[in-house]
This record gives structure tokens, C-alpha cells and sequence, in this order.
């Protein structure tokens, strides 16, 4: 006998962080989450699992769309017209609170209660299912002591969205500890809440299976569900599937003091080809960062350009396949001349930097500064007007602008030809 585990679907949730620009797979994206949900039905089937469970966050809260409740619902009815029962708990996110609409499920769906732990006992199977959904969203009671003991003779699951781990990515919801979930006595706690995968202990098992689709780019790699198969009264083996149709990725390219803009597109072409080549007919969402002392910094230093390479880098995908998206490019590159060389030099490159150097480390010579700008920014303030939001005294962007000017300063000073 089998039985999926799967958390955190996030069904309809708007993928954050995307940078929309002319090419972007925004239909692609958007329905990420519901082809998840598709998929995580088609491994059950596949499977041949005897129920899933859902350890909570089915949904990202209250919808616009009352179409949102009806895909979920039509994919539960699939599950029902092959025998599979489903068994949620609602988390944080769609707790009874968050949400207010009624979704029409199948007779196959059980939704635990909100009020205290619930058990329900599948005899056919000899497997008893404990769980309890979130009445609210901040629910920061430890909900372990509150569940039953483990019922003898029959194979005993637990759901939990729980921070069993103390991450400090998500919210301290239904804290309890590992040491405590493997102490019940449950055979296994399908745990929610935490979107990286994760099996806690062995024996029983604690396991969260992450997300079943990736929502932005701090949520890299595949991502999926847990098929748990059951032999002579015990979970004997735990296998991954993946269910996602996006998967985010960084890729970093470090340059060389050598290297001009165009070994960088070369660079990231190489780069971007060999992640396509792995894509499996998903869509790859990708993050470029692109780091070093290299040439290339003078020319990015020029917003024209550096518009001019970025439109270059986003386009390079277009070469060899539709399945790759650069989301974001990240410009951080810096001189190719060692600053920290020059500022040891007793000339006046040296004197320069070290000045520049005083001015970011003292508070008030900063304050100073932001004053000067003010002022200068007074004088153009018509052509600043679309500048809205500048703080001129912020210490962040005063650092900013010194390291501009100094870039600037030591590209009009040294004789390194330009790429």
C-alpha cells in the first residue's frame, strides 16, 4: 500500500520577484501553480496510491477567482474516480479565518477539524490518520501534546503544519520540536509549513516534502512530493517525486580582470545553454549574477550600455530553446584595477582613494556630504523631478554614489584602454 505526501500548493499564488519585461513567459508563470496541483494528482494516480495527504497551505488565502476553488475541486474529483481519498489540514495561510468561501469538494476530501485533533481510522487499510487544521493564521501554540496516542495495530499518520525546525525563513507557527514529534509514537508525521524538502528523522519517519512548486528565486531546485509505501504494518521505503513546472535556479559567472562585455555574453551563453540542456521540458526561471574585477566594468558603468547588455543577456536563451527564462541579471562587477593596490600607492590615485575611504567610514563627513547633494539636487531639481523618493541624506545611497564616483574617477585617471 502507498500513500502521497504533499504541502504548502500555494494554489494560485502570484509567483513574487518577477521582472516582466517583452518575452516573458507570464502565462507560463502564473499557472505554475495550478499544473503543480496537476501533476501531484498524476503521481497519486500513477502511484497507485491509496490516499494522500496535504499538510496544509493548500491554498495562498482568500482568492479572487472563485475558479481557483473549482480547479482544486475538479482535481479532487479525479482522485475520487480512482478510489483515492484525501485527507487535509488547513495552515497558516488557509486557515478557517483566511479564508471565506465554501469550496465544493468531492466526498472523497475530508478536511480535519479546526478545533482540536481529529482522527480518522481507515480500516481497510489498517491506517489511522491524526490532524488538526489551523483555526487562525497566528496559531503559535505547540499543537503536539494536544494530539492522541498512537492507536495499536494500525499504521499511524500524523499531519502537522508546524516550524519544527526553527526556521528562521518562515513564521514560528505550531512550534514543537523533532524530539517530541518522534516520541509520540507515530509510524509518520507528514509535516507543512517549511518549503524545502527534508526528511528529519528515520524511524519514525518526520519528513517535510517542501512545496510542490517553487514561487520565487530563493526557492531553487526541484520540488514535488513524498510517495510513502507501507509493508507489514510500518512505512518500509520514502521516495521523491518531483511536480513542478518552473524551476528557479542562480547562476553566478565570475569574470576575469581580462574579460570585456563581450566575454561575458560568451560566458553567459556557455552558461545558459548547458542549464537548458537539463531543463527536462520544464521551464527554468534564471537568476544571473554577474561578479569579478573585469573589464566589462567600465562599459556597465554607462547606463546605456549597461541597458544595451542586459537586453543581450536576456535574449541569448532565445538561440537554443523556449524553456529558459533569464527572470533577473544582477550587474556586480567591479574595476578591474585592484583597488585595494592602488590605495596603498603613495601618489595621488592613493591620496584619492584613501580620502573617499574617510569620508564612507566618518557619519558626519557623510552628513555633510548629504547636504552638498541637496543642494546641487535643488539647483536640477526639474530634472530630477522623476527621481521620486531619493533620500540625500541616506548613508546606503551616499555610499553608492561615492563608489560611482569613484569608479568614474579611476577610470578618467589610469590609462588601461577601454574594452
Amino acid at each position: 500500500m502507498k500513500f502521497v505526501h504533499a504541502a504548502d500548493l500555494h494554489v494560485d499564488s502570484p509567483l513574487r520577484g518577477l521582472e516582466h519585461y517583452e518575452g516573458a513567459p507570464v502565462e507560463r508563470v502564473r499557472l505554475a501553480t495550478r499544473a503543480a496541483l496537476a501533476n501531484l494528482v498524476r503521481v497519486c494516480v500513477d502511484e497507485e496510491a491509496s490516499f494522500l495527504i496535504v499538510s496544509g497551505d493548500l491554498f495562498d488565502g482568500d482568492w479572487n477567482d472563485f475558479n481557483t476553488a473549482l480547479f482544486a475541486a475538479a482535481q479532487m474529483r479525479i482522485l475520487r474516480n480512482q478510489g483515492i481519498r484525501v485527507f487535509v489540514i488547513r495552515g497558516n495561510h488557509d486557515s478557517r479565518d483566511e479564508m471565506s468561501y465554501r469550496v465544493p469538494w468531492p466526498d472523497n476530501l475530508h478536511m480535519l477539524d479546526c478545533r482540536a485533533p481529529e482522527t480518522i481510522v481507515l480500516e481497510d487499510l489498517g491506517v489511522a490518520i491524526h490532524g488538526m487544521s489551523f483555526p487562525r493564521r497566528e496559531l503559535t501554540e505547540n499543537l503536539v501534546p494536544r494530539y492522541p496516542k498512537p492507536i495499536k495495530g494500525l499504521v499511524n499518520v500524523g499531519l502537522l503544519h508546524t516550524n519544527a525546525t526553527g526556521s528562521l525563513d518562515h513564521d514560528s507557527y505550531a512550534p514543537c520540536s523533532v524530539n517530541e514529534l518522534a516520541a509520540k509514537g507515530y509510524d509518520y508525521w507528514g509535516l507543512g509549513h517549511i518549503h524545502k524538502r527534508e526528511i528529519l528523522h528515520e524511524g519514525p519517519y518526520v519528513v517535510y516534502p517542501g512545496n510542490t512548486q517553487g514561487r520565487h528565486v530563493r526557492e531553487t531546485g526541484d520540488k514535488g512530493c513524498m510517495v510513502a509505501t507501507v509493508a507489514d504494518g510500518e512505512v518500509s521505503a520514502l521516495r521523491f517525486r518531483s511536480t513542478d513546472v518552473l524551476r528557479w535556479r542562480r547562476e553566478t559567472l565570475t569574470l576575469l580582470p581580462e574579460d570585456g562585455v563581450d566575454e561575458l555574453i560568451d560566458a553567459a551563453r556557455v552558461r545558459l545553454k548547458a542549464v537548458a540542456d537539463e531543463a527536462d521540458g520544464r521551464l527554468v526561471a534564471v537568476r544571473l549574477e554577474v561578479k569579478g574585477r573585469c573589464r566589462a566594468h567600465r562599459i556597465l558603468g554607462d547606463e546605456t550600455r549597461r541597458l544595451e547588455t542586459t537586453a543581450q543577456l536576456r535574449a541569448l536563451p532565445g538561440e537554443f530553446t523556449d524553456d529558459l527564462w533569464v527572470e533577473k541579471i544582477k550587474l556586480e562587477t567591479d574595476h578591474p584595477l585592484d583597488r585595494d593596490q592602488l590605495r596603498k600607492g603613495r601618489d595621488v590615485l592613493g591620496d584619492l582613494l584613501r580620502s573617499i575611504d574617510a569620508v564612507r567610514a566618518d557619519e558626519k563627513a557623510l552628513t555633510e556630504l548629504g547636504g552638498h547633494v541637496r543642494k546641487l539636487a535643488n539647483k536640477v531639481a526639474l530634472e530630477l523631478k522623476d527621481e521620486g523618493g531619493l533620500d540625500f541624506t541616506a548613508p546606503d545611497q551616499l555610499a553608492r554614489w561615492l563608489r560611482q564616483a569613484e569608479d568614474e574617477l579611476l577610470n578618467r585617471l589610469t590609462t588601461e584602454p577601454r574594452p
